[in-house]
C-alpha cells in the first residue's frame, strides 16, 4: 500500500522524487517507495542520504522505512560502505508485501549491522521505528 493512499499522509513534512522513487519525510523517519526496477547500490544510496541531511542536517537520529511497493534489487555488500561512512540510522524497517521481498529482507539482515526488522504493513513499521527512536533519544540524554 503506498503510503500516500493512508491516512499518514497527513504527517509527511515533505516529499522528495527521484529517477530512484519517492521519499517520505516524517518528523524522525523517512519512508522511500523505490520504482520497479532500479538497483540500489552505494551510488543511489548517496541520494537518499544527500536528501536526508539536507533536510535533517549533519548526523540525524532517524530510522528508515522500506516501503516495497514495487521490485527492486539492492545491492547488501554496498551497506559496508554506508558503515565505514560514520552513517548511521536508529534503526531499518522493510515492509513487504510478497515472498520474494521478504527472502531480499533476510538477505540484507545477513548485512546490515543494526536494528533491522521486518513488517507486513507501514503501521507495525512505524510503531516500531518510533519506539526504537523514542529508546535512542531517551539513551541519549
Amino acid at each position: 500500500m503506498k503510503i500516500i493512499e493512508t491516512n499518514l499522509n497527513n504527517f509527511i513534512e515533505d516529499t522528495h522524487t527521484s529517477k530512484n522513487g519517492t521519499f517520505y519525510f516524517f518528523k524522525d523517519f523517512i519512508v522511500s517507495e523505490i520504482n520497479q526496477g532500479v538497483i540500489i547500490n552505494w551510488e543511489t544510496a548517496q541520494e537518499i542520504i544527500n536528501m536526508a541531511t539536507d533536510y535533517y542536517g549533519e548526523n540525524p537520529q532517524i530510522c528508515y522505512i522500506s516501503n516495497r511497493i514495487n521490485p527492486y534489487s539492492i545491492n547488501p555488500i554496498d551497506w559496508n560502505i554506508f558503515f565505514k561512512s560514520g552513517k548511521r540510522l536508529n534503526g531499518y524497517a522493510i515492509v513487504s508485501y510478497t515472498e520474494n521481498g521478504w527472502l531480499n529482507a533476510l538477505i540484507e539482515k545477513l548485512f546490515y549491522n543494526a536494528k533491522i526488522a521486518r513488517f507486513k504493513n507501514l503501521f507495525e513499521a512505524i510503531s516500531w521505528v518510533k519506539e526504537i527512536n523514542y529508546n535512542a533519544t531517551k539513551n541519549n540524554t
